[in-house]
């Protein structure tokens, strides 16, 4: 069958832009990889040509970034695979969804329609993520710009949207240039590029010095296989190396010992508390806040939480339970409502939604703790800031994927919380990649992948608030604003 010049177009853009996503330090082909769809747009002119053309290119981008769906080793190849091939289909109408819109303006926009592309793609992907069947923010542009330190220093400001808005507006202004090759267009292209490179570099917080309010901090990355942290019979073994990894840092009577997403996998706040004894017996002075399995009510209506929990020597806590949980991985979508579908094996846990921002103090400093997927959603994290977090912690577990680039890609993201709240983030993870952010977003230690060990460190909490956390996504929303204003006006000229 003959592939259209159109068709190849279409895949040549979406597979740079896809690359773009993975942690191969090629991000800046983001600057420009829209710009061929942008040219396709442009020459056709049906609803069935726009549609085609947006799915096309949706199609290719979800499956370059999240191939690695396939992979998860919590289930059968089989189910991998479909589940994979589900989530790009599902997530590709998102970019029909932009083609259309786009289609739909030029019909009156006829010279000018693609200057409004920025405000109807930042507006869909604001939209979109609020729908975490597409896997939230995990493919926002914006994540593809994380190499470039200075640049996403603007995210303190305009939160990933404003940083998607340019990312869009740029490759509309070098379409613009090779459209219409003149000199004012070219300046166009380069102030575009430059503006927030500037305001980046104002916006790039000193480094911290007030040491006489850090908290010492240890994270314990086990690296502990799937196979094994699960083995029936191997709860002792498993602590034990929890354990023995913290025992030096506890020894130094470091503030806080931290342990990955369901670190225990046993239920050791319910039943008999051997396990728990056993850990307080061993913390001193030290606390641990660590990832748990956790459940309430009698067993006939008993409910299942991930979460996490401060232990210190004697006593233990209060539990936040994970807010945001991964669908079709952690539950099955309206199963509340239809039990039944707890009955499909997609590797999934069936937890239950928590319903409460909780808190932990530690040295009379309030820690916020969300675990694995909640660590992509910037509202959930300044949420959290808002309640008073002066620091972030995200306990992970993606042991469910042994190779990159899945590990990489929900690591980098973290960076983004830095800044957008100026708040140090620890991250600790099972088999990697733990990391401790400063403020400014900079990686001052890491933990790679597949590998155990310790990151001790000193942290200084921040209690000042940004513009984002104050105000959240008013960039994103005012695009929403905007875009539905003009589809309006077209709507009502028409008429």
């Amino acid at each position: 069958m003959r592939i259209s010049h159109f068709t190849i177009t279409l895949i040549i853009s979406a597979i740079l832009t896809g690359l773009a996503q993975q942690p191969l330090q090629l991000g800046w082909l983001a600057w420009f990889s829209l710009v061929p769809f942008i040219f396709i747009l442009n020459r056709i002119d049906s609803k069935k040509a726009y549609f085609k053309a947006g799915f096309i290119w949706g199609f290719v981008y979800y499956l370059t970034v999240i191939f690695w769906l396939a992979m998860n080793i919590g289930t059968t190849p089989l189910i991998g695979m479909i589940s994979m091939l589900a989530a790009v289909l599902y997530c590709s109408l998102n970019i029909a969804v932009i083609s259309l819109i786009m289609g739909f303006l030029k019909s009156y926009y006829s010279q000018r329609w693609f200057w409004l592309m920025p405000l109807v793609w930042t507006s869909v992907e604001y939209i979109r993520n609020m729908d975490v069947l597409t896997g939230g923010p995990w493919t926002s542009l914006a994540n593809t710009q994380l190499d470039f330190h200075t640049l996403v220093q603007n995210a303190e400001i305009s939160g990933i949207y404003g940083i998607t808005f340019w990312i869009i507006l740029l490759n509309v202004c070098i379409y613009n240039w090779i459209d219409r090759p003149y000199s004012k267009h070219l300046f166009s292209v380069v102030s575009i590029f430059i503006i927030p490179w500037i305001t980046g570099l104002y916006l790039i917080p000193n480094p911290q010095t007030d040491f006489k309010n850090k908290i010492d901090i240890a994270l314990i990355q086990p690296n502990i296989h799937l196979s094994q942290k699960w083995k029936p019979g191997a709860i002792r073994q498993n602590i034990e190396s929890l354990l023995t990894l913290s025992k030096p840092e506890i020894e130094k009577s470091v503030d806080v010992v931290i342990w990955p997403e369901s670190a225990t996998p046993a239920y050791i706040l319910q039943g008999n508390q051997y396990y728990l004894k056993w850990i307080q017996s061993e913390l001193g002075n030290t606390k641990l806040l660590s990832g748990i399995p956790y459940y309430t009510g009698e067993k006939q209506s008993r409910q299942f939480f991930n979460s996490v929990v401060l232990v210190s020597s004697d006593s233990v806590s209060k539990i936040y339970n994970k807010l945001m949980l991964v669908p079709m991985a952690e539950h099955i979508p309206l199963s509340g409502y239809f039990p039944s579908l707890k009955e499909l094996n997609f590797g999934q846990a069936n937890f239950t939604h928590g319903d409460e921002y909780r808190l932990f103090n530690i040295q009379n400093t309030p820690f916020a703790a969300m675990i694995c997927f909640e660590s992509t959603f910037p509202s959930l994290s300044a949420n959290f800031v808002k309640r008073g977090a002066q620091v972030l912690v995200y306990v992970v577990n993606d042991g469910w994927y042994e190779s990159p680039p899945e590990p990489q890609q929900h690591a980098k993201q973290a960076v983004y919380r830095a800044i957008e709240n100026r708040r140090p983030v620890l991250r600790c993870t099972n088999t990697g990649i733990s990391m401790v952010i400063s403020p400014s977003g900079n990686i001052t230690k890491e933990l790679p992948l597949n590998q155990s060990g310790v990151i001790s460190a000193a942290i200084i909490p921040n209690n000042e608030l940004t513009f984002y956390t104050r105000y959240g996504d008013v960039i994103a929303q005012l695009s929403t604003v905007i875009s539905m204003c003009f589809i309006l006006g077209v709507l009502i000229r028409k008429k």
